[in-house]
């Protein structure tokens, strides 16, 4: 498949041009807002030739493409045209957490090559220093410093941007708020005593606040600005929006920037910085040991990007990050460890290839390949990974090594850790070397199943016993995600994982073998074991339990052994309908937390009970 080709087959599977309202790529996957979660198929995507894996996380559809990733984008963009400021408010409809992510995420993304380019520059002007190749008294490292510093300093400037973008509002009026953010009002007012500015007679303006290298202030004043130009749009006629819009965004976004949100948002960044640093100081080894141990499993959910505004006021505070990218290098030389040691284990050719090529983007610190591709698909390379990125973490927590400069946690970022006045990176070097080799050394001993490496249809891959763990349908009916479920509590995840159906035929069949392990009076709801451990809850409907039993049966009890495909339950779906109840029934398995993932086979159409696939629980 040629990168177009794969490019449309994507397109068309993510529900066509029209359902995508925003897209963007990281350093290895496709990122993308939709108008209509369940007119996605996740399902064959993962499927498609060139696609490494693909997942619904913070509210994005994200497809791992790996180092074509660029390519890839570069054809979607072609496809869809779309106009970065348009596709107005079609965005995530999640929960609040999932909106924060895709915020901090869609933000980020895109203004990271600046970002790792800058970080990158001071790292090799870190090696000419050390050996004496460059003076930091010349011309030469002066302008080099400037080249390196400015990414950093007007960090707002490039925040605005993105931001504006995501947010879907000006992005000149954005840049505009940054500057004004960024304007010396001190060094104007040349009095050190003055630390505010009446403004009307009411609003005091802090004007000692330094916002260079700050993110979450010109974040919070996109945001506001985006309400407001909305606002302003609908009050100015279409004629003089050029003239107006502008104007009355400048005037009412930009005194309360000034005077709240900027405080507020230097406030939050404080505490976020001040929280870690205790974190670190309270208990630094076991900190790292568990943050670099989960932090596959934090960049396998996207929450890594949730750190981002704590480290980024930690590099404007202190110049330097203990927590983000520390424990993501010794993270990621644990798997970069750990796919060299199946690279010299495994047997099967084919494995051999795809581990070699997993591993030298993971020595550069970009891991999704070796993690999709190879440790998490046999899975003990992929606990021998967590093990070794905990035991390079706790080394980094115990002796507190921080990363000098914002760059991709690799073998390249190592110059970063450079400090003239501490042995910060030898202690760098050490906990590097131990991630990565107690990550080696446990693949070799651990065994894993050759088999697991043959290709093989997916749906085999989830049969074969030993592979992920497998749940079918036990209801006949369309598939919806739990995000859409109208009861709160599913719809947040706070039960556990798992999709919603609406049935089309009134009976529940066990979607496993296991036992009874929960039945209620009303018979609206039942939780059953499978014999390998998933706690699984089905719920006909919302609100179904004042119905009081009417219109359900159960033909099971607590403590009876089960067999795929014996009906559980079955009910009346007119006398629901009738009720006016809703017949969105949630599938969900309460353990959640026992598995590393657990993933929708499919995410929309039609399914058959006791016979198709459901959810995927990754082990």
């Amino acid at each position: 498949m040629t990168n177009k080709e794969l490019a449309e087959s994507i397109i068309e599977k993510m529900g066509g041009k029209n359902n995508i309202t925003q897209s963007w790529h990281c350093i290895t996957r496709l990122r993308f807002n939709v108008r209509d979660k369940n007119a996605v198929n996740l399902t064959e995507i993962k499927e498609l030739e060139g696609v490494i894996g693909a997942q619904y996380q913070g509210g994005q559809f994200q497809i791992i493409i790996g180092n074509e990733v660029v390519n890839v984008f570069n054809e979607v963009s072609k496809i869809l045209g779309l106009n970065p400021e348009a596709g107005a408010q079609q965005g995530v409809k999640g929960n609040l957490i999932e909106r924060v992510f895709d915020v901090i995420s869609g933000v980020f993304t895109p203004i990271l090559p600046a970002i790792i380019g800058s970080g990158l520059l001071k790292g090799f002007m870190a090696i000419l220093i050390a050996t004496s190749l460059l003076s930091d008294q010349s011309a030469t490292y002066l302008i080099l410093n400037g080249i390196s510093d400015a990414a950093f300093k007007f960090l707002p400037f490039l925040v605005a941007f993105s931001a504006a973008k995501k947010f879907q509002t000006s992005a000149s009026v954005a840049v505009a708020l940054a500057g004004v953010l960024m304007y010396p009002w001190q060094e104007l007012i040349n009095n050190p005593e003055i630390t505010n500015l009446s403004f009307l007679g009411f609003m005091n303006v802090p004007v000692g606040n330094s916002y260079a290298s700050s993110v979450l202030p010109i974040i919070l004043g996109v945001w506001l600005l985006s309400f407001v130009e909305r606002l302003a749009k609908k009050v100015v006629p279409n004629s003089l929006t050029i003239v107006f819009v502008p104007l009355i965004c400048l005037i009412i976004t930009a005194p309360l920037l000034l005077t709240f949100i900027a405080p507020l948002g230097t406030m939050i960044g404080t505490y976020l910085e001040r929280f870690f640093t205790m974190l670190f100081d309270v208990a630094g080894p076991f900190a790292g040991a568990l943050l670099g141990g989960l932090m596959p499993l934090i960049v396998i959910t996207g929450m890594h990007y949730a750190f981002f505004p704590g480290s980024f006021a930690s590099f404007e505070k202190f110049g330097y990050d203990i927590m983000l990218l520390p424990m993501s290098l010794v993270s990621n030389m644990a798997q970069a460890g750990a796919t060299l040691g199946v690279f010299f284990k495994t047997k099967d050719s084919k494995m051999k290839q795809v581990a070699f090529s997993a591993f030298v983007p993971a020595m550069f610190g970009i891991t999704e390949p070796a993690i999709y591709g190879v440790t998490m698909k046999l899975k003990k390379p992929f606990y021998a990974s967590l093990i070794g990125g905990a035991v390079g973490g706790a080394i980094f927590g115990s002796f507190t090594v921080k990363a000098l400069s914002f760059t991709v946690p690799g073998v390249l970022a190592l110059p970063t850790y450079l400090d003239e006045v501490s042995n910060n990176f030898i202690f760098a070097l050490v906990g590097v070397f131990a991630s990565f080799a107690v990550s080696f050394i446990m693949t070799w001993i651990l065994k894993f199943e050759e088999t697991e490496v043959k290709e093989t249809p997916a749906s085999e891959v989830v049969a074969r016993s030993g592979g992920p763990t497998h749940i079918v349908a036990p209801i006949t009916g369309e598939v919806k995600q739990l995000a859409d479920c109208p009861d709160a509590t599913f719809a947040g995840e706070l039960v556990g994982k798992g999709v919603g159906i609406i049935p089309s035929e009134g009976k529940v069949v066990a979607p496993f073998d296991g036992v009874v392990t929960l039945t209620t009076e009303t018979n609206h709801a039942i939780g059953i074991t499978s014999t390998d451990g998933v706690e699984l809850l089905i719920h006909i409907g919302i609100d179904t339990v004042d119905l009081k039993g009417e219109g359900f049966s159960r033909e099971v009890n607590e403590g009876d052994s089960i067999k795929l495909g014996d009906t559980l339950l079955q009910f009346d779906i007119e006398k629901i309908q009738a009720a006016g109840m809703s017949l969105y029934s949630p599938v969900v398995v309460t353990n959640t937390a026992d598995f590393l993932d657990l993933v929708s086979a499919v995410t929309t159409g039609k399914v058959l009970s006791g016979k198709d696939d459901l959810i995927i629980g990754i082990n």
